[in-house]
């Protein structure tokens, strides 16, 4: 079991005016609920991976940072099986940016994109591929 009073993984965070329209599609993405307050929102899928979104005018330093103007990030997640996953969004409607297919890297994944414009890449392993190792 992870150790919540002193977490060690990552935690993304996006300053976002939307928070409500956000609580709704990644509650239809999957994800569970770990914190929801009027001014923060932190989400959980299959408790692993945790997305943080705050309004801007919430931080402790009283200082507005800017929202996420929704450009240039993808965050991949793994999933049992992508074609599964990708109609089973489909069917929530939530947004399709690009069907499942195969990477060259060994991964079936698909797009789907937040109200706050963060792309959410879904994988699964198809293939093992060896990694190269770090330079």
């Amino acid at each position: 079991m992870k150790d919540l009073k002193n977490p060690t993984q990552l935690f993304p965070m996006f300053m976002t005016s939307k928070l409500s329209e956000t609580k709704r599609f990644y509650l239809d993405a999957g994800f569970e609920i770990r914190f929801d307050l009027p001014e923060y929102l932190q989400v959980s899928y299959a408790g692993g991976l945790d997305l943080c979104f705050m309004v801007p005018q919430a931080t402790s330093s009283g200082k507005d940072y800017p929202v996420f103007e929704g450009k240039g990030v993808v965050v991949s997640i793994p999933t049992r099986n992508a074609d599964e996953k990708a109609a089973e969004l489909r069917e929530r409607r939530l947004p399709i940016v690009t069907e499942p297919e195969d990477k060259p890297w060994g991964w079936r994944s698909f797009h789907v994109q937040d109200p706050n414009g963060v792309i959410l890449d879904f994988f699964h392993v198809y293939k093992e591929i060896e990694m190269p190792a770090a330079q």
